[in-house]
């Protein structure tokens, strides 16, 4: 157990130090300045399915709710999303949670998607854990996110995991 958290504390101030480094830009990828990248955009005319992250190597995807709401203000976690998927992918960093978040179009993805997006990294910093879909705080904690056709990707610690699993994506 004393091995757990000291796994754990470690993990979460990883994810404070990588994000916390980030700065914030605009454009296609955050922190151009050499810094860590927290987003990226790739993809833009590609119409993605759960099935195409199974074959780049998600595992078992489980569907949260897509129009949870958020308790204390109402409003919806993951505006304009027709399916959310939490799973994991075996990356050159080891396994790390994945989640997807499926959106009707790229248009849509980034409109909606990249504000939650941003606020679920962000909390990660702030609450030691990071926000899913359904709302709970998990010991992951998604560090950056890429917006990949109709998708955003949430990546645990850091964007290299989504960049392989993005590189599987047909």
């Amino acid at each position: 157990m004393h091995i757990k958290k000291i796994l754990f504390i470690s993990i979460i101030s990883l994810s404070f130090l990588l994000i916390s480094c980030s700065g914030e830009t605009s454009g296609d990828e955050n922190s151009e300045d050499g810094g860590i990248v927290t987003s990226r955009i790739l993809n833009e005319n590609s119409n993605h399915s759960i099935s195409d992250f199974e074959n780049a190597g998600l595992k078992k995807p489980k569907s949260i709710q897509a129009d949870a709401v958020d308790k204390k203000t109402g409003e919806r976690i993951t505006p304009e999303a027709t399916e959310v998927y939490v799973g994991f992918f075996k990356s050159s960093l080891g396994p790390k949670d994945i989640e997807v978040r499926f959106y009707a179009s790229y248009e849509n993805a980034k409109t909606y998607g990249v504000p939650p997006a941003e606020t679920t990294i962000s909390t990660a910093v702030e609450a030691g854990g990071a926000v899913k879909g359904a709302g709970t705080f998990a010991k992951s904690s998604y560090g950056a996110y890429i917006v990949s056709g109709n998708t955003v990707m949430l990546c645990q610690v850091q964007i290299e995991v989504c960049d392989e699993l993005a590189a599987g994506l047909k």
